[in-house]
């Protein structure tokens, strides 16, 4: 008889999640003026492809099919969850270091942009009327999502 084995976690799919939400919310600008649920999608993929480089290129881990990205904290060997925007934006900010980190660091802005005073990106939003958003809004996040996805492709 033998033991049972815990299933292996599939690869994560982060990149490309966060390439078809990109195209889904440029589409939903562009096509269709739907400024909720394209500035949501826009703010996923960036999501997405921040918890991408995180995992390929600064360490992280999901150990289960669909548990949270997370890294070792040093102090206290506690674990530091990657969950959304813009939290996991200042957790690439902390963690990026080396080469890889200066190229990433280099393309994208300074300052959080979903975390802006007046205007944070919130996951909840998903449940708000996009007309009531800031025109520049949605111009800014899809411009920071292709952004991250250009700094993710020249940092392999």
């Amino acid at each position: 008889m033998t033991a049972p084995t815990t299933p292996t976690p599939a690869p994560h799919t982060f990149l490309k999640a966060g390439h078809d939400h990109y195209n889904a919310a440029l589409r939903l600008s562009q096509e269709t003026p739907l400024p909720g649920p394209a500035d949501h999608l826009a703010g996923l993929s960036a999501e997405c492809v921040v918890k991408a480089m995180l995992m390929d290129f600064f360490g992280a881990k999901q150990d289960t099919p669909y548990g949270k990205p997370y890294s070792q904290k040093t102090a206290n060997d506690k674990r530091m969850l990657h969950e959304h925007m813009p939290k996991v934006w200042d957790q690439l900010q902390l963690i990026a270091s080396g080469h890889r980190g200066n190229l990433i660091r280099q393309q994208i802005p300074t300052l959080n942009p979903f975390s802006t005073p007046s205007d944070e990106w919130d996951v909840f939003h998903r449940y708000r009327d996009g007309d009531t958003f800031p025109p520049q809004r949605l111009s800014r996040h899809l411009a920071t999502a292709l952004a991250l996805i250009h700094a993710y492709e020249s940092a392999k």
